[in-house]
C-alpha cells in the first residue's frame, strides 16, 4: 500500500510537470494558429478515455489484468519518451537547470479578466470528470444494476471520449465562443445524469453523460485555447501550469471527499451530492460568463457613442 501511494504521488508529479512542459511547447512548435490549444485539449480527455476503456477490457477479457496493464503503460512510456528526446528545443538553453525545476505558476494582471469565468468552469469539468472516475463503476453496478467490469470503464470512456469528439468538431470555433454553451451542457447533462440515477434508467443516465461530455469537451478547449492565444511566449508555461493546478485540484479534491462521503452517507447520497455541487458550479461559471460578454458589450457601445456626444 505504501509502494502504491508513493508511485501514485510520483506519478502525479511527473505527469504535472509534464503536461505544462508540453503544452507550452506544443503552442512554440504549432505551424498553425489554434492547433496546439486543440491538441492540448483533446489529449488528456482522449487519454482517460482510452484508459478506461483498455482497463475495463483488461479486467473483464485478458489474463493478469493486474500486470499486464502496468507493461502496456511502461511500453507506451518507452515509445513516448523516445518521441520527446527527439523533440526540438523550443528555448533558448541558459545556465540554472536545478533552479529550472522549482515549479513556478503566474497569472499576469491583463489575463485576470479572461480567466474569471474559466476557473468555475474547469473546476465544474474536472470535477465531473473525477466523479466519473471515482464513483462512476461504483453507480453503474450498485444503482443502475450493470455489473460488469467492462461497462464501468465504458462508463468513463463515454464522458471522456464524447469530450475528445466534441473538441476534433468545434477545434474551428473561437474559444471566446464556447464557455456559456460548454456550462450550460455540462450543467443540464449532470442533472439529466442524476435523474437517470434517481429513477434507476440507465439509458437516461447515458443520455446525460453524452450531453456533459460535449459540455466537458468545449469547456477544455474554451479554457486551453483562450489561454493559448492570449499568454505571451515567455508566460505560457506558468499559465499553463496555473490552469492545471486549478484543472487537478477541481478534480482529485471532490473525487476523495466524494469517496470519503461514501463510506458516511452512503453511495446514493454522495452521488447526489456531488452532482448538484457540479451543477451548482457549472451554472455560476454560465453567470460570469453572460456578465463578462455584458460588460463587454455596454463598453463597446459607449466607445461608439462617445466621439458623438
Amino acid at each position: 500500500m505504501y509502494v502504491l501511494s508513493a508511485a501514485r504521488v510520483l506519478q502525479g508529479i511527473a505527469t504535472g510537470a509534464a503536461t505544462t512542459t508540453l503544452s507550452a511547447m506544443l503552442v512554440d512548435l504549432e505551424p498553425v494558429r489554434g492547433r496546439a490549444g486543440v491538441v492540448t485539449s483533446i489529449a488528456p480527455l482522449s487519454g482517460l478515455a482510452a484508459g478506461a476503456l483498455g482497463s475495463g477490457m483488461l479486467v473483464e477479457l485478458a489474463p493478469s489484468p493486474t500486470r499486464l496493464v502496468y507493461a502496456l503503460l511502461l511500453a507506451g512510456m518507452a515509445a513516448a519518451a523516445v518521441v520527446v528526446a527527439r523533440a526540438p528545443e523550443t528555448s533558448p538553453r541558459r545556465p540554472g537547470a536545478v533552479a529550472s525545476l522549482r515549479p513556478r505558476v503566474a497569472m499576469p494582471a491583463y489575463l485576470r479578466a479572461d480567466l474569471v469565468p474559466l476557473v468555475p468552469a474547469g473546476i465544474a469539468a474536472w470535477a465531473l470528470g473525477g466523479m466519473y472516475l471515482s464513483l462512476g463503476p461504483s453507480v453503474a453496478a450498485q444503482l443502475l444494476g450493470l455489473h460488469s467490469h467492462l461497462i464501468g470503464g465504458v462508463v468513463v470512456t463515454l464522458l471522456a471520449g464524447t469530450g475528445a469528439v466534441s473538441i476534433t468538431l468545434l477545434r474551428s470555433r473561437p474559444a471566446s465562443t464556447l464557455l456559456a454553451p460548454s456550462a450550460a451542457l455540462l450543467g443540464i447533462g449532470t442533472l439529466i445524469s442524476l435523474s437517470g440515477v434517481v429513477q434507476g434508467l440507465a439509458w437516461l443516465a447515458a443520455v446525460g453523460t453524452v450531453i456533459s461530455g460535449i459540455g466537458f469537451g468545449a469547456s477544455v478547449l474554451a479554457t486551453f485555447g483562450t489561454l493559448a492565444r492570449v499568454a505571451k511566449p515567455h508566460e505560457r508555461g506558468e499559465v499553463f501550469a496555473l490552469a492545471n493546478v486549478i484543472n487537478y485540484l477541481g478534480n482529485s479534491v471532490p473525487a476523495v471527499l466524494g469517496g470519503i462521503a461514501v463510506t458516511s452517507i452512503g453511495l446514493r447520497a454522495a452521488a447526489e451530492i456531488y452532482a448538484l455541487a457540479i451543477a451548482v458550479i457549472t451554472f455560476s461559471a454560465l453567470a460570469l460568463r453572460l456578465n463578462q460578454v455584458r460588460v463587454a458589450r455596454h463598453s463597446a457601445a459607449t466607445t461608439e457613442i462617445a466621439p458623438c456626444s
